[in-house]
This record gives C-alpha cells, sequence and structure tokens, in this order.
C-alpha cells in the first residue's frame, strides 16, 4: 500500500542518518589524520598547482629552470660562468653552451691545469696577482781579472766559465774597478777578443778586455774587477722580437675576433672557430699590437696588408695573426715569485675570470734579478699570481678533483692539445671534434691544393653548398668560395657519417 511504502521510506532514510552520524563521531579523528597526511606528502605538488592558477608562470622562471638533472650550461670564454638553464655570460654576452655535469672540458693549448677557488680559500692562501708588462731586463756577471800593460795600452785577462758568459760578445762594453785605484772611480773598458778553450773537461772563455784612458795607478799584475752587462732586448732570440709598432693606417684593424680555446685561429669578422665551432668574440687590440698577415707553411712570407698570398703555396690566402710589439729596449718579464719550476717544464699560473685560475706552460730566459724574461707562452696584461702560485701548484697535485673536470689537468701541453686525451696530439686532425675527425680522414685531401690534410696543421672546416668540406688552411677557402663547382666536384660524394646521417645533410641544418 502507497502508505506503507511512505513508512518504509522515512525508515530507511532515518537509518542512513543515523550510520551517517555514528561514522562521523567516531572516524572524524581518522579522516583528519589522513588529510593532513595527505597535505604534508604533496606539499610541493599541492604548492605548485595554486601558484599556478593564482599568478601562472613568467617565461623568465622557466628560462632559469634546470633542463634536466644531468646538464648544466657554462660559458666557453668564462669557464667559471655556470648555469642551470641557457642564457648569456654576464661577464663576455657569450651564449652559454649545454654539456652534461661533471663532463670533462678541453683545456686551451699550453694550459696544464685549471681550478677555480672561492674568495674565502684565495684569502686563506694569501693569493695576490699582478698584470704582465715589459721591463728593461739586464744580464750581469761579475768577474776578476789581471791587468797587464803592453805597448798598446793595458788590458785585462780573465778565464771565466764558458756557459755562463756565452752572451758577451767582442766590442761589447764592460765596467773596470779595482780597490787599489784611488776615489773607486770605475774605468771604461771594452772587449777585445773571446777565445774558446778547454781545461781539464771544462769549457773556457778567456776574455781580453781594453782599458780605456787607464790611469798610471793601474799597474801591470793588479787585479781588477769586470762588470759585464747587456740588455736582454740585445740577445737572442729576443734581439729578433718586432719592436715600437708604427702608428695605426687608414683601414687596419684595430679589433679582431678570437676563440678563448683556440686564439690562433684569429679573424677579423664574426663566425665560428673552425676546431670546435664555437663563436669567435670580439677582441680591442693592445696599443702595441697589431694584425699582420704571414704563411704558417713559409714563415718568411709576410705582410702588412690584408689580400696577399704566398706564391711558394701555389698563390694561397696569407692567414692573420696577431704580432706583439715590445718597447724599445725592454722585454716582457714576469716575477720571479710567479715561476713554478718543476724540473721538466715552468708554469704560471693566469687568473682568467674572479677565482678561475690557469696554469700556463710558458719558455722563459735566464733569470735576470727578480724577473724572468719571457720567451713565449705569456701575452701583456695578463694577471699573472705573484704571491701564492706554490700554493695553487700544491692544491692542484694534493686535490686532483679540483682540476679534474678539464682534459690534460697536471698534463703536458702535448698531453692536451686535442679534444680526445686517448689519441696522440701528433695528429693534427685529432684536434677536431670526433665527428668531424671521421669526416676528414674519409676526405684525405685538400679540395683546392690535393695535398694531405694535417700537412699544413689542423684542418678548416667549411660548410658550402649544403656540404661540409675541409681544407689544409684557411688560405684555400676564398678559393673554394669563388668557384665551389670545380673544386667540390674533385671530392668522392660524401659517405654517411658515425650517426648514419650525410655530412651535407648535416652541415646544412
Amino acid at each position: 500500500m502507497p502508505g506503507n511504502r511512505g513508512v518504509r521510506a522515512r525508515a530507511v532514510g532515518s537509518w542512513v542518518r543515523s550510520a551517517f552520524r555514528l561514522a562521523e563521531v567516531r572516524l572524524r579523528i581518522p579522516i583528519v589524520l589522513v588529510a593532513a597526511a595527505v597535505v604534508v606528502g604533496r606539499w610541493e605538488s599541492i604548492r605548485n598547482h595554486w601558484d599556478r592558477f593564482t599568478r601562472g608562470v613568467a617565461v623568465e622562471e622557466l628560462a632559469k629552470r634546470p633542463v634536466s638533472s644531468d646538464t648544466e650550461y657554462f660559458c666557453p670564454m668564462d669557464p667559471g660562468v655556470v648555469s642551470n638553464g641557457p642564457g648569456r655570460c654576464g661577464v663576455c654576452n657569450m651564449g652559454l653552451v649545454r654539456r652534461f655535469r661533471g663532463e670533462a672540458v678541453m683545456l686551451p693549448d699550453g694550459v696544464v691545469a685549471r681550478m677555480q677557488l672561492s674568495p674565502y680559500r684565495i684569502q686563506l692562501a694569501g693569493v695576490r696577482t699582478s698584470p704582465l708588462g715589459h721591463l728593461p731586463l739586464e744580464r750581469e756577471w761579475r768577474a776578476s781579472a789581471v791587468a797587464s800593460r803592453s805597448g798598446e795600452g793595458v788590458v785585462a785577462t780573465a778565464d771565466l766559465p764558458a756557459r755562463r758568459v756565452a752572451w758577451i760578445e767582442e766590442g761589447q762594453a764592460v765596467e773596470v774597478s779595482s780597490d787599489d785605484l784611488p776615489g773607486q772611480v770605475p774605468l771604461a773598458g771594452r772587449i777585445r777578443s773571446i777565445a774558446r778553450e778547454s781545461d781539464d773537461g771544462r769549457e773556457l772563455a778567456r776574455v781580453v778586455v781594453a782599458i780605456e784612458n787607464p790611469p798610471q795607478a793601474l799597474r801591470g799584475g793588479m787585479i781588477v774587477g769586470l762588470r759585464f752587462r747587456v740588455a736582454v732586448a740585445e740577445l737572442d732570440p729576443f734581439r729578433d722580437q718586432p719592436r715600437q709598432p708604427s702608428s695605426l693606417k687608414p683601414g687596419e684593424p684595430s679589433r679582431i675576433y678570437l676563440c678563448h680555446n683556440h686564439p690562433e685561429t684569429i679573424a677579423l669578422s664574426p663566425g665560428h672557430c673552425p676546431v670546435d665551432g664555437n663563436p669567435r668574440m670580439p677582441a680591442r687590440l693592445d696599443p702595441l699590437d697589431r694584425v699582420r698577415w704571414w704563411c704558417p707553411m713559409h714563415p718568411d712570407v709576410q705582410t702588412e696588408t690584408p689580400g696577399a698570398s704566398c706564391e711558394k703555396c701555389g698563390g694561397m690566402a696569407l692567414k692573420p695573426r696577431i704580432v706583439h710589439y715590445a718597447p724599445e729596449g725592454q722585454v716582457l718579464a714576469v716575477p720571479q715569485s710567479a715561476v713554478i719550476d718543476t724540473g721538466d717544464r715552468k708554469v704560471v699560473f693566469v687568473e682568467g675570470m674572479p677565482g678561475m685560475f690557469d696554469g700556463i706552460e710558458v719558455r722563459l730566459g735566464p733569470r735576470c734579478g727578480d724577473f724572468y724574461p719571457v720567451i713565449g707562452g705569456l701575452e701583456p696584461g695578463q694577471a699573472v699570481v705573484i704571491s701564492g702560485a706554490f700554493l695553487l701548484d700544491a692544491e692542484t697535485r694534493l686535490n686532483p678533483a679540483l682540476a679534474s673536470t678539464y682534459f690534460g689537468a697536471g698534463g703536458s701541453r702535448r698531453a692536451t692539445a686535442g679534444p680526445n686525451p686517448e689519441e696522440a696530439s701528433d695528429d693534427p686532425i685529432a684536434m677536431l671534434a670526433p665527428a668531424d675527425r671521421l669526416m676528414a680522414r674519409r676526405q684525405r685531401t685538400c679540395p683546392v691544393t690535393g695535398k694531405e690534410l694535417g700537412s699544413m696543421g689542423t684542418p678548416e672546416r667549411l660548410v658550402i653548398s649544403g656540404r661540409t668540406v675541409f681544407l689544409c688552411c684557411s688560405g684555400c677557402e676564398a678559393k673554394l668560395r669563388r668557384e665551389p663547382g670545380k673544386y667540390l666536384s674533385k671530392l668522392s660524394a660524401p659517405a654517411a657519417d658515425s650517426q648514419g646521417q650525410r655530412p651535407e645533410a648535416r652541415g646544412s641544418k
């Protein structure tokens, strides 16, 4: 009956309400605890969803987030600049390059170690730097001699170690002094002759010095002191270094574009390094630097104007290079405190950026007082470590992990020249990137000159007509661009590279 169904429905409803009230009373505490556990456990996700609905996500914030947990971005010009995401270096404004975290980075040529220290550790170690400059250094040697009189005047004769005085020459001025002369005024002398001889296995140099305007008090048999001095700038190999450049001519470049890892690959216009493909960065020349053109195969072929070619190489264009000029009578000098002598090489630490120190292998002349003249390895203006260099060197030896993320840390220059430390760097092709090495070896010869790749140094990489081509040197680039069809026809059809992709297809992307 309809009345009975209504009564039963009300009874069921009343039972359900009673059961719900009972569950609410009995289970309210467990429900609260479970809800609290869920909120605490998923708080980060809940907060992200809340931020997304309330204020959205800015594009700039997305760019700063890590692309992945195993990658990072760094600046090849300033390796200490590292970021979780893409962007530009705050020091040089160069685009950051992606790499895996902990991935070994190739050291530039000549750098044997690289380390980065915090400001606290730099202060604790007492590290101080000073810019490298030119100084009027002199070599000096003092010796005793015996004076003698003859019809030609007064001369002083001394037997000196030939190795120590190999730098003196006939006609060179000498300062003569003697404790027995009144007034102790040094006398002027000049080397008359130098005779090399051996005595009991020792190489000696008998030096005869003619004394100018000798006083009557200077008698034969007296002992006199000789002081040999000569400016380092007048000795080999410094005498052949360029000195005092002329003023800049109209149109002469005052800015160049450099690859930090391969400074020898300079250019006068923007582009990419032919070795590692990184973009070249602009750099302004020092007032004592000039751009000159030369042939790497024939260094005697040089010019001050662009566009010239080397006739000995069949008309290949000369390559630009930076020539460092020194002030007249001066040489580039590094303080003795900055030099670490390991026995088989000399290393100087240079601060490339704040807190980033590179150990550079250098070639130095004989020590002159508190300085060494620099033959090669350093450039004017570099900030060299003059205090604390020994501590930096000891740190790289005691804690190799500081430089473990760089190829060649603690190795020689030869061991760090190529991007693959397992390959012998005697092969110029080994200087190329792994994928480029494979293509260069398959190509074998230069399409312009027909010479074997590597015979003139590291091959030049060029993408032309959608195809990657390697040249023996940059001098061939102009000819290839003028007549690409003529020279590309000399090469065989490009084969697939190690990734299964044709080189010309990849190069045209």
